[in-house]
């Protein structure tokens, strides 16, 4: 089961930065979960949100400032926003690639060109025509649609093949083992999300999931590196 450390070490650290990244990989994670968006120059950064204003210390929308403009804002503990190429550089470990905004679909696309980075790429999006269009520059990436609340089986499948995913990150709370089983025989892979401690992370193995997204990687059962 793939450990995936949700915007690193969410509940630890500073979201979607370098310092977060590394702490996950630290407390154990298999694969760092991250999101993607486009500054007004066309640089392809690590950032949730549409605007800065929650996780740095700015103003703004992401689309509408300069990458030296974002460079310049503290994104908590001293961190900045990093790149993606940053990210992929200085983080050893998988990556689970949210696409937040269309424009960043090019360039992620022609990064993930470099086929020792690919393999290691999970792309995801809850947005199926950005899957879509992944897909048809890159038809051999693994792609993942992300699911909020899980619906009955039927629509998981049907929405997932309809978004040529590969993969589905479903909400825990709705999933059961019979679930799963069916979503394997139709050749998906399951991530279950949110595991925020020992008890769920029982639930998930129970489940038979392939993977996991926790904010809080430190406080679950997991082998830590030495």
């Amino acid at each position: 089961m793939i450990i995936t450390g949700h915007r690193g070490a969410l509940g630890s650290e500073p979201e979607n930065t370098l310092r977060s990244f590394r702490r996950a990989v630290a407390d154990g994670c298999d694969e760092i979960e991250l999101d993607l968006r486009v500054t007004a120059d066309g640089e392809l950064v690590v950032l949730h949100d549409a605007t800065v204003d929650r996780t740095t210390n700015g103003t703004g929308a992401v689309a509408e400032l300069p990458f030296a403009v974002l460079r310049s804002l503290d994104a908590g503990l001293g961190e900045v926003v990093p790149t993606w190429s940053e990210t992929v550089e200085a983080i050893p470990v998988r990556f689970q690639a949210e696409v937040k905004a269309v424009e960043a679909v090019p360039l992620l696309a022609a990064s993930l060109k470099d086929s020792a980075l690919a393999d290691r790429t999970l792309v995801t999006s809850s947005s199926p025509d950005i899957l879509l269009a992944i897909r048809s520059l890159l038809p051999s990436v693994e792609t993942g649609l992300i699911i909020a609340r899980t619906p009955p089986v039927d629509e998981i499948i049907t929405r997932t093949k309809t978004a040529a995913a590969t993969w589905a990150l479903c909400g825990i709370t709705d999933l059961t083992p019979d679930v799963v089983a069916t979503l394997h025989t139709h050749n998906l892979r399951v991530t279950a999300w949110p595991v925020p401690d020992a008890a769920t992370y029982a639930e998930a193995v129970a489940l038979a999931v392939d993977g996991i997204t926790t904010d809080h990687p430190n406080r679950l059962p997991i082998n830590r590196p030495r």
